[in-house]
């Protein structure tokens, strides 16, 4: 019964998701005016999403067809994408009806929209490109997926559909003759998008069906007797699978680890690595295990024993070690896993909540391999996630080439970025990607305690070291906050305090260079010379300036030597170990009492007041993020089309420039002559590329001479998303029901209203044409006595 009323809620949802995804793509196809398609229209929906999810990488629309002679489907494309350094193509073909009613495709229809989408590739990797039209957009990409053939390692099919696809598409195809490429199919059909666009984390749970998957079912023994919370299972799992599971799932198997994969160069990895290669059919005595979670698993009796069949959300909570030894070895010393077992402890809990509380626990009694600590346990805390979202999306200048961007790497994981460069392939991309995410430029859980416990002037904590120092730090986190996550602007300052303290510790000096003192007790010194400067400028330093520049302005720099020369002496001079002293609180109490002599007149320049830094963070919290976007959206529109227009043809000649950046222009080009939607990271990189050209000292108007279009008008996006969202939730009722009652409005101006109102509360992006259209019916909505 408890089951059966479970699926009843699920597909409710997903019937109330299909209602909705229908009324959006009416809604913007209307907005989008004569001679839109809906199918269009879908598919820039959901490559949208798929983006923001990172599933594919600066998609773009690509509408090609073509039919035999007898009038039957033969080619067809919706979108494309071409990741950078043309490692791999992502190919999207769309099958969309118009209707909010879920329904099926059948296998013939879905193997049609394979066949049509890999001629396409099969075509254009040949050089056969005399069946595509040579007049159409589809051809000139034909033309360049034939001359990178030899670049592309793998190619995504992926299937777009708003009905449901209810089975199995074998993930992987080939093209005949085309052997050394690697193409999956991805099916993304009403009840995976519906997973994907409820999703709080924005990805999907892994789940492995094993039979389907590898042809066998895992034996097992399970705990006696079931608990109200969890279920325990013990099994065993060939080295084979786990290694193929990591192959193709990578880190997202780790997600509830307490640490990535440390690399061989760790002594246990080595050893694991031994025994592989070694003593395979030693490996199972040798190896402690896996602990794996799980929310739900499927099982089934054969001969008499209890057998595992499936695993839904599957997480090594420890083991990843293991799992991505297995992985490694195999493709590096070409081992044979078929002798290789290993035993696994898998624990299903069914509540999320409690799942986040034991997983830490778990992990803890589970691991034995190596160490682990307090800071290793609180991997999975939301505030440490969505620091990791902000360091992966907020771009910082470059100090010394403006034209570059990179990004802080925050290591929520032990390991996690030398995990990250392995994973790529070439030394190239390795280097491609040090270039985005510097060395220099990474941080862990520890360094942010300290840098922001400096911040907050507690010094005393920071000298008892990273793990006390961390945990005094989480507590302040979880009371700050407990109901909101930090924002962008939360993550300069943290960035800008890490660049401080770094900047800092350089001043102290090193040893046998000529330093303030001891150079064992800089790590003091600094603590209390960072938290004494913020104490006596009432943390009133404009910490974007340090951001901005990546850099210390020299006359701070100037002031914190003064200080440092001044905490250090009295550090040393108190009395008694150093050390202990600088634990003291009194220590600190003391030394904040003091007068230090510093001329601070000469930072009036570098200081905000109270108002100032209450408006920086209250444009921080997530109510205005969306303003902010908009403001991007109204400064790229108030450039001009003539300039995005003739940008992509401009940037042929510039390499300086990325092919990314490349693609992200003639994206931004064709959603605005379409009025279409930017998604964030085209406003963003829009804003990137306007700031480069700017920075380059190129002329605007030089660009739009490429262009022969005419210049069109801008709407002010800015401000009529600002009247939108002013509109209480009373006043949007009135307007649904006047609408509704009188036919004030037609039905696709109630369908623009409906889904404005939902991107609204659920914070999504609403494009152009419908923020238009939203303010006329807005005005229109004033005559009947409604003034918003």
């Amino acid at each position: 019964m408890k089951i059966q009323s479970k699926k009843i809620l699920i597909d409710f949802e997903l019937e109330e998701f299909g209602r909705e995804l229908h009324v959006d793509i009416n809604a913007r196809t209307y907005a989008d005016g004569e001679g839109s398609f809906k199918e269009d229209v879908f598919t820039e929906y959901i490559i949208d999403m798929l983006s923001d999810s990172g599933d594919t990488e600066g998609p773009l629309l690509c509408n090609y067809s073509n039919l035999t002679e007898k009038g039957n489907l033969d080619i067809k494309l919706n979108g494309y994408a071409i990741r950078e350094n043309y490692e791999t193509l992502d190919l999207f073909i769309a099958s969309y009806r118009d209707t909010d009613e879920i329904y099926s495709l059948t296998k013939a229809e879905t193997q049609k929209l394979i066949n049509s989408v890999s001629k396409f590739a099969s075509a254009s990797l040949k050089n056969h490109l005399d069946i595509i039209d040579p007049s159409h957009s589809g051809y000139k990409l034909a033309s360049e997926i034939s001359r990178k053939y030899k670049n592309f390692d793998r190619i995504n099919l992926f299937i777009l559909t708003n009905g449901s696809v209810p089975f199995d598409v074998p993930r992987e195809s080939n093209i005949k003759g085309i052997e050394d490429i690697a193409v999956v199919v991805h099916v993304w059909d009403i009840e995976r998008i519906f997973r994907l666009a409820k999703s709080k984390t924005g990805r999907e749970a892994i789940e492995i069906d094993f039979e389907k998957l590898f042809g066998i079912t895992l034996p097992c023994l399970k705990m006696p007797e079931s608990g109200d919370n969890y279920e325990c299972y013990l099994s065993i799992v060939p080295g084979k699978i786990l290694s193929v599971l990591y192959h193709n799932f990578s880190t997202r198997l780790l997600e509830s680890n307490v640490r990535a994969f440390l690399q061989q160069s760790v002594s246990v990895n080595k050893g694991i690595r031994d025994t592989i290669v070694k003593k395979p059919s030693m490996f199972l005595a040798y190896n402690n295990g896996l602990a794996v979670t799980a929310q739900d698993v499927t099982t089934k009796t054969m001969n008499g024993i209890l057998n595992i069949t499936g695993i839904k959300d599957l997480q090594i909570v420890n083991g990843g070690q293991t799992t991505a030894s297995l992985f490694h070895t195999e493709k590096r010393s070409k081992a044979d896993l078929s002798k290789v077992f290993v035993q696994m402890k898998l624990t299903v809990i069914h509540d999320e909540e409690l799942k986040a509380i034991e997983v830490p626990n778990i992990s803890k009694y589970a691991n034995s391999q190596n160490k682990v600590s307090d800071l290793d346990l609180t991997s999975n805390h939301p505030y440490l996630r969505r620091l990791e979202e902000l360091s992966r999306t907020t771009f910082a200048l470059d100090p010394e080439n403006h034209n570059n961007q990179t990004l802080w790497f925050f290591e929520r994981v032990k390991g996690q970025y030398k995990e990250m460069i392995n994973k790529e392939k070439k030394k190239s991309n390795q280097e491609a990607f040090k270039n985005k995410y510097p060395p220099k430029q990474v941080f862990s859980k520890s360094d942010v305690a300290k840098y922001l416990n400096i911040w907050n002037c507690l010094p005393y904590e920071v000298s008892k070291g990273a793990q006390k120092n961390y945990t005094v730090f989480l507590e302040g986190v979880k009371k700050e906050f407990s109901g909101s996550m930090p924002g962008k602007q939360y993550f300069k300052d943290l960035v800008s305090n890490a660049i401080m303290f770094n900047e800092t510790d350089i001043l102290f000096g090193r040893k046998d260079k000529n330093p303030i003192g001891d150079t064992n007790l800089k790590s003091f010194t600094v603590a209390y010379t960072l938290s004494y400067f913020h104490y006596v400028t009432g943390n009133k330093l404009n910490l974007n300036l340090i951001w901005e520049q990546q850099k210390v302005p020299q006359k701070i720099l100037k002031v914190l030597v003064l200080i440092m020369k001044k905490v250090y002496l009295l550090l040393t001079r108190t009395g008694g170990l150093t050390s202990e002293i600088a634990k003291d609180k009194k220590t600190w109490d003391f030394i904040k009492e003091l007068e230090i002599e510093v001329d601070y007149s000469t930072l009036n320049d570098f200081m905000l007041s109270v108002e100032q830094i209450r408006e920086r963070y209250n444009d921080d919290i997530d109510t205005v993020k969306e303003s902010k976007y908009y403001q991007n959206i109204q400064k790229i529109q108030e450039t001009g089309l003539k300039f995005w227009d003739a940008l992509p043809i401009w940037l042929l000649n510039k390499p300086e420039f990325s092919s990314s950046k490349n693609s992200f222009a003639e994206s931004i080009k064709k959603k605005l002559k379409s009025n279409g939607v930017l998604s964030e990271i085209e406003a963003k990189q829009g804003i990137e590329i306007l700031d480069m050209i700017e920075s380059g000292g190129y002329s605007i108007d030089n660009i739009k001479a490429h262009s022969k279009i005419k210049e069109g008008v801008n709407i002010g996006a800015s401000a009529i998303y600002n009247r939108i969202n002013d509109i209480s939730e009373d006043n949007w009722k009135r307007i649904i029901a006047l609408g509704d009652q009188k036919s004030v409005l037609d039905k696709n101006e109630m369908f623009v209203v409906k889904s404005v109102v939902r991107k609204l509360k659920n914070k999504e992006a609403i494009d152009i044409k419908t923020l238009e259209l939203t303010n006329f019916i807005l005005d229109k909505m004033s005559r009947y006595g409604i003034k918003v």
